[in-house]
């Protein structure tokens, strides 16, 4: 593609579906995607599959259910939007971000290229807010987080919200957010345990969810208790739909900074592992003859 992004515009009451090229990036996409509900998907081997497909019609249903009052199953969204991926990934070349605005009158799907973190681990900035409505992913909220994406600066990757008063932390701006506490029961892996937002705290997002699976398969302790207790942490790491996990090396609070070893073995296991399922949890969307 010679722009940016390949946009595809579906209309719920013809069934009539127009495309055209854009210069928007996918910020701008959702910044000018009006009210309603979205969801962003990415692709793996080479675009011919989407990561987690499932999970992120599931999340679609519900966030139409919640903000929209609609009633459509997951099926109907599969239906809908199969044709319109293999559509747009026939006619895009390498890995794709695909997001999914959806209003009341209209659906529309973005895909651009998929730029993946420039480093192998990253800084995160804590700073005091907290999402509403954290179960849907309304674009509400995709334009009241617009100005803390203000505080997201060289090197620092991505803004955490936190609690001061309570001292707890909750998400990223368009991540989940984890730290790593040593038990000190066994060696290895069960040595540590992974520190989560409570899910209803937070949007569930898909990396996330498959990493909590990923736990719950090897014998890894998680507790909900997110106390933010930065000098009891042997690593941290945020996940989202681009980064997958990506190890944070150093916390900003304030005019402090705190160091925590990106290189962690638990947070090396989890990375890894959601990697090694990239093919396992994806569906094939277009085959070889199609790309």
């Amino acid at each position: 593609m010679s722009t940016k992004s390949l946009i595809l515009d579906y209309d719920f009451a013809s069934g009539k579906t127009c495309e055209h090229d854009s210069d928007q990036s996918a910020k701008e996409f959702m910044l000018l995607g009006g009210s309603g509900v979205y969801t962003s998907m990415r692709t793996v081997n080479s675009g011919r599959r989407v990561f987690l497909f499932d999970d992120h019609l599931q999340r679609l249903s519900n966030s139409h259910h919640q903000v929209l009052g609609g009633t459509l199953e997951p099926q109907y969204w599969r239906t809908l939007l199969m044709p319109l991926l293999k559509h747009g990934l026939s006619s895009v070349r390498g890995e794709s971000k695909i997001t999914v605005l959806v209003g009341r009158e209209s659906l529309r799907v973005q895909f651009v290229a998929l730029h993946g973190p420039s480093s192998a681990s990253c800084w995160v900035r804590f700073v005091s807010g907290h999402r509403e409505d954290p179960e849907a992913k309304n674009l509400k909220w995709v334009h009241e987080r617009e100005a803390l994406e203000q505080l997201i600066v060289a090197p620092v990757n991505e803004v955490v919200l936190v609690s001061w008063s309570s001292r707890q932390f909750y998400e990223g701006l368009s991540s989940n957010f984890f730290a790593v506490r040593r038990t000190g029961k066994d060696e290895g892996l069960r040595g540590y345990e992974l520190v989560s937002a409570p899910l209803d705290s937070v949007l569930l997002g898909t990396i996330m969810k498959l990493v909590l699976e990923i736990c719950q398969r090897d014998g890894i302790a998680v507790v909900f208790e997110p106390a933010v207790e930065l000098e009891q942490w042997a690593g941290a790491f945020v996940t989202s739909t681009s980064r997958l996990v990506l190890p944070v090396e150093r916390i900003v609070y304030g005019e402090h900074e705190q160091h925590v070893d990106a290189d962690n073995p638990l947070v090396m296991h989890l990375k890894r592992s959601v990697e090694h399922l990239t093919t396992e949890k994806s569906e094939l969307i277009i085959d070889d003859q199609n790309h």
